[in-house]
C-alpha cells in the first residue's frame, strides 16, 4: 500500500494534494453529544450508522455524482468509538446462536475477543484488514495522543481498496478515524482524510439537549417519548424526525407530500393489523420508519440488493427508499411502489412488538405482508385491500405452467427453502395469494375446515410457542439462540397441523388454482 506519508514527502505532490483539497470546499461537523468537531468535505455526506452498532457512531461518503458512472465501492470513512473499561468486560465465551436453519446447531461456540483498541477493533469488525505500524510523529492535543495507521488488506478484504486510519486515544477511550476508497481514488482523498481526522477537536460528550427534547415530548400524547428522544439525538446533519402514533419516522427525503403520506397512513394500516392480529397486550413501544432520499443511499445503509426495504428486527428499524426520486429518470415519477413496500414491511415491525417475536411460517409472514401491500388508503381510510401489483403476474404464469409449488410442500418451507434463489420468486408470489385466496375467496368462505386455517393457525402458534418456551431453561428462551429457535420450529409444526386438520390439500390446492387464473392484475403504471 502507498502510505500517506510517502505522498506527503515528495514537495510536489504535496503542494497539488493541498491545493486540492483547499479548493475542495468545507463544512463543520459538530457533534456535541459525541465532544466531536471536524471538517467534512462539501463533496462528502452523512449516512447513519445503524442502531443496534456497538462502534461506529459516523459514516461519511463521497456523493454519488450523476453524470459518472455508478462504482460498487465509493470513498468512506467510519468514526469509531472504543471505550477501554466497558469494552473489557465483554465476555470470553460467546453466547451460542442458532444457525439459519432452525432445528440445526452450532457445533461449539467462538471465543470472543474483548474490543479495546483499534487494532481488535479492526480484526473482528473488518473482515481481511489489520492495523500497520504507526506512520510519522503522534501528535499531542490535551490528554489525546493522535496518531497515523496504514490499514492492510488481506485475505477477506474487498479487492482493490486501500485502507487509512488515524487514532485519537486517551486513558478513557479511542476515537479512530477509518477509512477506505478505490486504489484508484487514493492520492485525492488521503489528504483529505487526514484534514477531517488530524484536525479534529475533542472534548467531553454532552448531551444532545435532552432538556429540550424532554419538554417538546412532555405536552404530547404519544408512546415512548424516551425512544423517540434517542432517536432524534442520534439524527445527522440532513436527517429531520416526524412523530406519528405509535411511529417515529426518520428521513432526509426533500418529497415533504410522500413523508406528510407515510405519516399519515401507518396509522390507518396498522388498524387493520390490529384488527386480524390483535396484540396479546397494550403495545408500549414507538416503532421506527426511516425514507431515505434514495436507493443508492438505501443500498449503502444495508438493503440488500433486489430489495425494496426491510425491517431489521436487531436494529428495529423499517427501512425504506423514496422510490420516485430514483424513478424520474425513467418517467414513471409516481410512489406507488414506496407504499407497497411500506405496508408489507410495517406488518413485519407490529407483528414484532405484538405478538413476542413470533416465528411463522414464511408462506403465513410473506404472504401476508404481500396481502396488506395491496392495501388501497385515500383521504386517510382504507378503501379496500386489493391485488398486488407485484405478485399476480408471477403466480398467474406459475399456475398456467404448473410451476408452482404444492401446497402441502409449501406450508411446511422453513425460511431457507422459501428464499431458495431457484425459486423465491414463486415463493413470494405463491404466499401471497394463498393468503389473499383465503381472506377474499368465496369458496373459502362458503367452507368451515378453509376458513378456519389463518385465525387457527395463528392461534395455535402463540399458544403452543408460550408453552414451548416455558419447557425450555429461561437462559436459552433469547431470540438466535438455539432454544428459541428449536421452540419456534416446534411451535410452527403445531400451528400447522392444528391449521390443516381436516383440510382435503388436493381439493384447496384446486379451488386456489382456479382462483388464482381469474385474478385481475393490475397495470404496474405511473399515476
Amino acid at each position: 500500500m502507498r502510505s500517506l506519508l510517502r505522498i506527503l514527502h515528495l514537495p510536489v505532490c504535496f503542494v497539488l494534494l493541498a491545493s486540492l483539497a483547499a479548493a475542495q470546499g468545507w463544512t463543520t461537523e459538530k457533534r456535541p453529544d459525541l465532544g466531536l468537531e471536524f471538517q467534512v468535505p462539501k463533496t462528502w455526506e452523512g449516512l447513519p450508522a445503524q442502531p443496534d452498532e456497538q462502534w461506529v457512531v459516523l459514516i461519511y461518503q463521497e456523493k454519488v455524482d450523476p453524470k459518472k458512472p455508478k462504482r460498487a465501492q465509493r470513498p468512506t470513512m467510519s468514526v469509531v468509538w472504543i471505550e477501554h473499561a466497558t469494552q473489557g468486560a465483554q465476555g470470553a465465551q460467546g453466547e451460542e446462536q442458532a444457525d439459519e436453519q432452525p432445528g440445526e446447531r452450532r457445533q461449539k461456540a467462538r471465543a470472543v475477543e474483548p474490543i479495546t483498541s483499534l487494532e481488535s477493533w479492526t480484526r473482528q469488525q473488518m473482515t481481511g484488514w489489520t492495523v500497520g505500524k504507526a506512520q510519522g510523529e503522534p501528535k499531542k492535543a490535551k490528554e489525546w495522543t493522535g496518531q497515523e495507521h496504514a490499514l492492510l488488506p488481506g485475505k477477506g478484504a474487498i479487492a482493490g481498496l486501500e485502507g487509512w486510519a488515524w487514532e485519537w486515544r486517551n486513558e478513557a477511550r479511542t476515537i479512530a478515524f477509518v477509512a477506505t476508497c478505490p486504489k484508484e481514488d487514493w492520492e485525492a482523498n488521503a489528504v483529505l482524510w487526514r484534514k477531517m481526522a488530524a484536525d479534529a477537536v475533542i472534548a467531553e460528550p454532552e448531551d444532545k439537549d435532552a432538556g429540550k427534547l424532554e419538554r417538546m415530548y412532555a405536552g404530547k400524547k404519544l408512546v415512548d417519548p424516551a425512544y423517540r428522544i434517542e432517536v432524534r439525538k442520534k439524527l445527522i446533519r440532513g436527517w429531520r424526525a416526524e412523530d406519528a402514533e405509535h411511529y417515529i419516522l426518520a428521513t432526509n427525503s426533500a418529497d415533504k407530500p410522500l413523508i406528510k403520506r407515510v405519516l399519515s397512513d401507518l396509522p390507518v394500516i396498522r388498524k387493520e393489523y390490529e384488527k386480524l392480529f390483535p396484540p396479546v397486550a397494550p403495545i408500549t413501544r414507538a416503532s421506527t420508519v426511516r425514507v431515505c432520499k434514495s436507493r443508492d443511499e438505501y443500498l449503502q445503509y444495508g438493503g440488500a440488493e433486489r430489495t425494496a426495504g426491510y425491517w431489521n428486527s436487531g436494529s428495529e428499524e423499517l427501512v425504506l427508499y423514496d422510490n420516485a426520486a430514483d424513478q424520474k429518470a425513467l418517467k414513471r415519477a409516481d410512489d406507488l411502489d414506496t407504499f407497497v413496500v411500506l405496508y408489507h414491511e410495517a406488518f413485519h415491525q407490529y407483528i414484532h412488538y405484538s405478538a413476542g417475536e413470533l416465528p411463522p411460517h414464511t408462506w403465513f409472514n410473506e404472504g401476508y405482508g404481500d396481502y396488506f401491500s395491496g392495501a388501497v388508503i385515500v383521504n386517510g381510510k382504507l378503501k379496500e385491500i386489493g391485488v398486488n401489483s407485484w405478485r399476480c403476474d408471477t403466480i398467474r404464469e406459475a399456475v398456467s405452467l404448473e410451476k408452482h409449488i404444492p401446497w402441502r410442500e409449501i406450508v411446511k418451507y422453513e425460511q431457507r427453502e422459501y428464499y431458495d434463489p431457484t425459486k423465491v420468486y414463486i415463493c413470494y408470489a405463491q404466499g401471497w395469494s394463498m393468503v389473499y385466496f383465503l381472506n377474499k375467496s368465496k369458496d373459502v368462505a362458503k367452507n368451515p375446515a378453509w376458513k378456519k386455517i389463518l385465525p387457527t393457525y395463528f392461534d395455535t402458534l402463540k399458544s403452543a410457542f408460550k408453552e414451548e418456551l416455558e419447557s425450555i431453561p429461561e437462559a436459552a428462551r433469547k431470540p438466535g439462540l438455539r432454544g428459541f429457535e428449536e421452540a419456534g420450529y416446534r411451535a410452527r409444526t403445531r400451528a400447522n397441523e392444528a391449521a390443516f386438520e381436516g383440510v382435503d390439500m388436493d381439493q384447496i390446492e384446486g379451488a386456489w388454482k382456479i382462483f388464482v387464473l381469474d385474478l385481475v392484475c393490475p397495470k404496474r403504471e405511473a399515476k
